[in-house]
């Protein structure tokens, strides 16, 4: 009798269940998808609870990954009623208050949520989305950042940060479905120069799934995910699990400096600084001293320490700049990054030297 009078305050949606036997069968969502005859956006919105299995999709889940059709159907009948439940048990004002800080039309449009249809339809949908009980939770696990602080003070906080969590959330939802060894710090450092290699490549079609093969070797997902309006991140990190790290890139300002000075930006946290703590950079990040370390240490895998003088006393032509890049095996476009960052020439000289990508390109190079 107990048992059957008990309601727990959480629940697990079916996409937790999909992802665990999605990386157990070493499943992407591309090759989910391939497999069930749909659009990779059917298996992320799946994997985020935006799309509700029905008869068709348990049958397709059940021949892809295993279970029964009705094994399916049942776990979503228990995710709706559990979230039905909780979101009975939450002042109706603390969860308008919240709802106003999140970009849902742009979620919805994006396919990150599913679109409302009636009252109470925001409410599931974005407890189903963040995976927590109530605004508290999505607060301490969605609004704590490591390097942030001066930015939580700020009067566009609430809003700058509803953006900024769902962004950080989709990356999860990403990375979660990446199969990935366990975390290995030795081998991510030691993996770092093979990835640096990849900074020559022009196409992300060719280095965007190397790169994540790289690093899942070593225990971290990279997932690309774009910024909603009002989310001004360029990358961020944080440990889903002990034994697994996440890298999210919004690949913000389309160039190869930018993108590849994030990414070693990035790994620089997951090396020098605690597995305890998320790290969200970005214009609204504050100039800690472990922002510094993570600066220092991607600029000093792009431009190798014993090159730096050279760097210093480069002439900015362009035939100079890219027989430099040549030489110390990096894209001309690094090059001229790391000469604006450092004032020797201006943010508008040899951009054309800089690789720019589309989004179309990414979409295409991840699946």
């Amino acid at each position: 009798m107990a048992d059957a009078a008990f309601q727990p305050d959480w629940f697990s949606k079916p996409g937790d269940t999909l992802c665990t036997l999605m990386v157990r069968r070493k499943l992407s969502p591309a090759m989910l998808a391939e497999r069930m005859g749909r659009d990779v956006a059917l298996i992320h919105g799946l994997l985020a609870g935006a799309v509700d299995i029905d008869t068709r999709i348990a049958v397709l889940l059940a021949n892809s990954v295993g279970g029964s059709p009705s094994f399916w159907k049942m776990r979503q009948r228990q995710f709706d009623n559990s979230l039905d439940r909780a979101a009975r048990a939450l002042p109706a004002d603390r969860l308008r208050s919240w709802l106003r800080t999140l970009p849902l039309n742009e979620m919805a449009k994006a396919g990150w949520i599913a679109a409302s249809q009636e009252p109470g339809d925001d409410v599931r949908s974005s407890l189903s989305y963040f995976d927590v009980t109530g605004p508290d939770e999505w607060r301490e696990r969605y609004a704590a950042f490591e390097n942030v602080f001066s930015f939580r003070t700020s009067p566009s906080f609430e809003s700058k940060v509803g953006a900024l969590s769902a962004w950080l959330r989709q990356g999860e939802i990403h990375a979660a479905a990446i199969p990935c060894a366990a975390w290995d710090a030795d081998l991510f450092r030691a993996r770092l120069l093979d990835v640096r290699v990849l900074t020559k490549a022009k196409n992300p079609a060719y280095f965007i799934p190397k790169l994540r093969a790289i690093c899942a070797e070593a225990g971290v997902a990279v997932a690309f995910v774009r910024a909603p309006s009002g989310c001004r991140a360029s990358g961020a990190t944080r440990f889903l699990a002990d034994a697994k790290a996440m890298i999210i890139l919004s690949f913000r300002y389309m160039s190869d400096d930018q993108f590849w000075f994030t990414f070693f930006h990035e790994a620089g946290h997951l090396l020098l600084h605690s597995n305890k703590s998320t790290f969200v950079d970005g214009e609204s990040a504050d100039q800690t001293d472990k922002e510094l370390e993570a600066n220092t240490f991607s600029a000093s895998v792009l431009i190798p320490r014993s090159r730096e003088d050279a760097l210093m006393d480069l002439r900015p032509r362009s035939l100079d700049v890219i027989r430099f890049a040549l030489s110390i095996g990096v894209s001309p476009g690094i090059v001229v990054g790391q000469m604006q960052h450092l004032g020797l020439i201006s943010s508008r000289q040899l951009n054309r030297l800089k690789r720019r990508y589309s989004w179309e390109q990414i979409l295409c190079a991840v699946g």
